[in-house]
């Protein structure tokens, strides 16, 4: 039985990225991920229910792995998807939008909208064709690229195009791509000499330890 726990496991995965004490690890993760169009990271986040509520009854209600809003009020949607769902983007689409449309409440103006932010760790391919492991979507003008349309945004890692070894590790994108697809258990001494000195990803694995369960 391996020491470390697969990140990938829905109980380990909501654990590590969308528990209290674990703040500091999803702020790193979503500050390495995402690209903020202000330039402005992120400092800090609270957790909401991840049951997003029908707005009218008999319709479908949806359950999120993470949920959470920084310090402008911007939400991110964090999903770990493992099994193939050819729906998938159809369904990262619907709950972008669910989680946009709940920010209005009765008197509440369009002007107090914030944006939008879908981030997805996928199992599998999503887009075959791409050869980045990273993809990154905007809604742009057709003609001039422009990001107009500024609160929605949407990140996908697939994991199967993440070939790279522990040597080969460049890049925080890298590490955490390495520590979420975890083919491998690094042995002790790896983790102190690649992870030593970043205690960010240092408690992301000591998180997967099964003794601290």
């Amino acid at each position: 039985m391996n020491r470390l726990l697969d990140p990938k496991n829905d109980i380990a995965f909501k654990r590590i990225f969308g528990t209290e004490k674990n703040k500091d690890i999803v702020i790193r993760f979503l500050n390495d991920m995402v690209v903020f169009k202000e330039g402005q990271p992120i400092v800090d986040v609270t957790f909401l229910k991840t049951s997003q509520d029908p707005e009218i009854a008999g319709l479908k209600m949806s359950i999120v792995d993470i949920l959470c809003h920084d310090q402008r009020g911007h939400q991110y949607i964090v999903e770990m998807q493992v099994a193939y769902d050819q729906s998938f983007i159809k369904r990262a689409q619907y709950y972008a939008a669910k989680a946009y449309v709940s920010q209005m409440k009765l008197g509440d103006t369009y002007a107090n909208l914030k944006e939008i932010i879908f981030l997805s760790v996928m199992n599998f391919k999503i887009f075959p064709e791409k050869q980045s492991f990273k993809s990154d979507h905007l809604i742009l003008d057709k003609e001039t690229l422009e990001n107009d349309l500024k609160d929605f945004s949407f990140t996908f890692l697939e994991l199967p195009k993440f070939e790279k070894k522990l040597d080969a590790l460049e890049t925080n994108i890298d590490k955490w791509m390495y520590f979420l697809k975890t083919t491998e258990e690094p042995a002790p001494q790896d983790l102190v000499d690649y992870f030593g000195d970043d205690p960010v990803l240092t408690k992301a694995y000591d998180e997967l330890d099964r003794f601290h369960w």
